[in-house]
């Protein structure tokens, strides 16, 4: 119910809002001790300005700047700290040898060690003479994975509501979870008050118990004439009036959690061990379109037979499915309909070349088998649920004095959704709201609703704002360590910690984090940090050319939609996501050297992703660690589909793109985008080519534009060695020969896939060239050899890098020269180790940059 109180109060708050994000930040207070320059330093600064003037300055002076970086004038009127930035990039061109270019007098291995020393010597200085007094206020709102999951932990079920909200800003390799993308506008509020009033109609029930919905339904073993039986799904499906077409549910309620009961078995032709049985249900998907809803409901893997079936339970909420509104027959408004569906998703990685539910194709893979699908909600132990009374809890005072207990039910909510103590004061402002809307309201729980929306919108709910509210910093340092670990809001445990003042021990810091990776919350953190930090999200919308590569995806074989995309099925694209969040958690579960990044012993593959690359042969559609050997050519990130295609055309490799992945996720560098007058490289495959240039050519061309040169001497060899791997992600040692151009699948000329590969066998006849000479002048050839490489020069640039995001990631805030020390403070920590992943997290919850006091 939206009352004209309720909507001006929201208007109040929403400006309260966006003042608090005005007035809530405080700026670091930090007390410089002296200027740091060169007149003052203690080191032979005069030999330093020697190597500037003879190596640098040439490029980098007053006639010309390359890169933006003028060195003629530094530290001769400003201090070391207002160039930090310039100072940073220096020391790490200088540490990795790619200045000066070899193409220039190159210095002495001792000249270039003396300003390497200096420059770190600087930083440190730099970092140490800031004292920090107070950690920066850290003014943002929930990010929308944090708004879900703290909901989802604030009421104790979950809805999907980041559909709602206006996405989240993101940049290419950075954080968002950032003050300067973190706001809020007036669209949001309204989406927020929007979902907080749905949320809570979900929470608080009312007192009368609901009308339970049961629906049921049974198939025989009919039609095995006709290949399937009734009650069988095969790989492509079945006829209609099968199980595949799932069945409708009569009736089901709008708020509540359901069951759905599954009677299922599998029938496994040899050689097969399971078949993965999922279900969906939303809108019925058995009509000539891909563009009705649905969401998974969950996956199970089949390995019993029909003689011994199995009683497998899926729960969920049913307000996260999405009906299909009913239809107007006869000017009536018709019920809305809900359906479940089963499908066989089993998926070795070949593809249906025949359409026919019945042929030897789907008999001859793994079925599944269904008797019988049960369907109940809402499913309760006791009425009302406990998401209900652990709001509006049992109390004498309900009776004796009802002002009281409102006033008790208001504070103990807010306590929780702000994650803190709160004062008398902060839970008078809604008891006064709630005094406004209770007349308009027929019962408590009306009331109590509009009342907790209103908290749900307040800057201290929806903000990460640190105020001098909090009696001491413990509770800041719990949302800092949920937040972090979970996307989430700080648990039961956590906030006794903060109660009892123990969030300044080391030890209890430890312990708390691995109890949080520990937690199944935490693959919120995994998969954010990895999506943003590798910058996999485009991954998704590269159009792969589907004539050069017509067997990577499964497309409808007939009917309106023959051509697109197999819908409602997980496809590789999925899979290949998945298996590079999949790999960051194991390394953080293994608590394995962060330099696994760049290789590793082991993948994180399911049947259809070993299948793609061509390695040993797994079963079922679940991930797991998979042993490697050199001639699977894989191991680490740089050889993940999910990186390769995003860094592709979608039909031909674009080194690149994949240079600036390795330089900008691995490296840590920061490549600056290209001006607008930069011409695109060309896919080197598809009818738009003339004829096929090599990389070599390519590259050469665009080396060739002055204003291409200089950002390209730098990258271009970072990319040749990619060029071993296809646009899909798949290792490729041949290529056709120069100058021949790649057709594209023709029917009338190969008839079909099988005629497609013997045409692609018989072109690709050269050993593809993948050699490099890198910036520092080393060789390398290949991926393999581009490992090996970066293992043995970059060790500490990769480590600083991951260890930069994660500290980075963990504070919500970019860093600056201040958290230097912090940075290397917790390389040399996790040296003696390795630098392991998990080691690295808990040196960062310990450090003083993460637990600094903000009151």
């Amino acid at each position: 119910m939206t009352t004209k109180y309720s909507v001006r109060l929201a208007q109040t708050l929403l400006i309260y809002c966006v003042l608090a994000s005005f007035t809530g930040a405080n700026e670091f207070v930090r007390n410089a001790t002296f200027e740091d320059t060169f007149a003052n330093d203690n080191i032979d600064e005069a030999r330093v300005q020697t190597f500037l003037e003879t190596y640098c300055v040439k490029c980098h002076g007053s006639d010309q700047q390359k890169g933006n970086i003028s060195l003629n004038t530094i530290g001769r009127d400003t201090t070391f700290k207002q160039e930090i930035e310039v100072w940073e990039s220096v020391l790490e061109i200088l540490e990795s040898g790619e200045m000066p270019p070899s193409s220039e007098v190159q210095p002495k291995s001792s000249e270039r060690q003396i300003v390497i020393s200096w420059i770190e010597t600087q930083l440190r200085k730099s970092s140490h003479s800031a004292k920090v007094v107070h950690r920066k206020s850290v003014t943002r709102r929930l990010t929308n994975i944090e708004y879900q999951n703290t909901l989802r932990d604030l009421f104790g079920f979950e809805l999907e509501i980041i559909d709602k909200l206006p996405k989240d800003p993101t940049k290419p390799y950075q954080f968002n979870n950032t003050p300067e993308l973190m706001l809020i506008g007036p669209e949001q509020i309204d989406r927020y008050l929007e979902i907080a009033r749905q949320v809570l109609a979900s929470a608080i029930v009312d007192p009368q118990e609901p009308v339970v919905h049961k629906t049921r339904r049974e198939w025989l073993r009919h039609g095995l004439d006709r290949g399937l039986a009734l009650d069988e799904i095969g790989v492509y499906g079945n006829r209609r009036h099968s199980v595949s077409q799932g069945f409708s549910l009569k009736s089901f309620p709008k708020t509540g959690d359901f069951r759905i009961r599954v009677r299922a078995s599998a029938i496994l032709p040899p050689g097969h061990q399971m078949v993965p049985l999922r279900l969906i249900m939303g809108n019925d998907i058995q009509i000539n379109s891909s563009t009705r809803e649905t969401r998974e409901v969950g996956v199970v893997q089949l390995a019993n037979t029909p003689d011994s079936p199995r009683t497998i339970e899926f729960t969920g909420r049913i307000e996260n499915f999405p009906p299909l509104p009913g239809k107007m027959v006869n000017e009536k408004q018709q019920p809305a309909r809900m359906t479940i569906t089963p499908q066989n998703i089993f998926d070795d990685g070949s593809l249906n070349d025949r359409y026919s539910y019945g042929n030897l194709r789907n008999i001859d893979l793994p079925r599944i088998v269904i008797e019988w699908m049960e369907f109940e909600s809402p499913i309760t132990d006791k009425w009302p649920p406990d998401h209900h009374t652990s709001i509006l809890f049992e109390s004498p005072l309900q009776s004796d004095d009802l002002n009281a207990y409102v006033n008790q039910v208001i504070k103990r909510f807010m306590t929780r959704a702000y994650r803190r103590p709160v004062d008398p004061e902060e839970v008078e402002i809604f008891f006064q709201i709630y005094e406004q809307v209770k007349s308009e309201f027929s019962t408590l729980e009306g009331a109590m609703r509009e009342t907790l929306a209103m908290v749900l919108i307040s800057p201290q709910f929806l903000y990460h704002t640190e105020t001098e509210r909090a009696p001491d910093d413990h509770y800041a340092i719990a949302s800092r360590l949920s937040y972090f670990l979970w996307a989430s809001m700080p648990d039961e445990e956590l906030l006794d910690l903060a109660e009892k003042q123990q969030l300044n021990d080391p030890a209890v810091i430890e312990k708390q984090v691995l109890r949080l990776l520990g937690d199944e919350r935490a693959e919120s953190f995994i998969r954010n940090f990895t999506m943003q930090w590798l910058n996999l999200e485009k991954m998704k919308t590269v159009p792969i050319n589907r004539d050069r590569f017509p067997r990577f995806l499964y497309y409808v074989s007939a009917g309106e939609r023959a051509g697109t995309e197999m819908p409602y099925l997980p496809t590789v694209r999925d899979y290949l996501l998945e298996e590079t969040v999949a790999f960051v958690g194991e390394l953080i579960r293994r608590n394995a050297s962060v330099l696994n990044i760049v290789d590793s012993d082991f993948a994180m593959l399911n049947q259809r992703l070993a299948s793609h690359y061509g390695t040993k042969k797994i079963q079922g559609t679940h991930f797991r660690a998979v042993p490697l050997s050199p001639e699977d050519n894989l191991g680490g990130l740089l050889t993940h589909g999910s990186v390769l295609i995003g860094n592709g055309t979608g039909t031909a490799a674009h080194p690149i793109y994949r240079a600036v992945w390795l330089r900008e996720a691995i490296l840590g560098d920061e490549v600056p985008e290209p001006p607008a007058e930069v011409p695109a490289l060309s896919d080197s495959a598809g009818e738009s080519a003339d004829r096929a240039f090599t990389i070599a050519e390519l590259l050469a061309q665009h080396r060739n534009v002055e204003s291409c040169n200089d950002c390209h001497f730098r990258l271009d060899p970072w990319g040749i060695p990619f060029e071993q791997y296809n646009a899909i992600g798949q290792f490729r040692p041949m290529v056709p020969s120069e100058g021949i151009r790649v057709s594209v699948f023709d029917k009338s000329k190969h008839e079909d896939m099988a005629g497609y590969q013997n045409y692609l066998d018989s072109i690709n006849v050269n050993s593809l060239s993948s050699e490099a000479t890198l910036p520092n002048q080393a060789t390398v050839s290949g991926v393999r050899g581009l490992k090996k490489h970066l293992l043995s020069n970059y060790a500490d640039s990769i480590v600083r890098n991951i260890t930069r995001r994660l500290l980075s990631y963990g504070m919500g805030e970019p860093l600056d020269h201040h958290d230097w020390v912090t940075l290397e403070s917790i390389m040399e920590q996790t040296e003696a180790g390795g630098h392991r992943l998990r080691d690295i997290i808990i040196a960062i919850c310990k450090s003083d940059s993460f637990t600094a006091n903000s009151n």
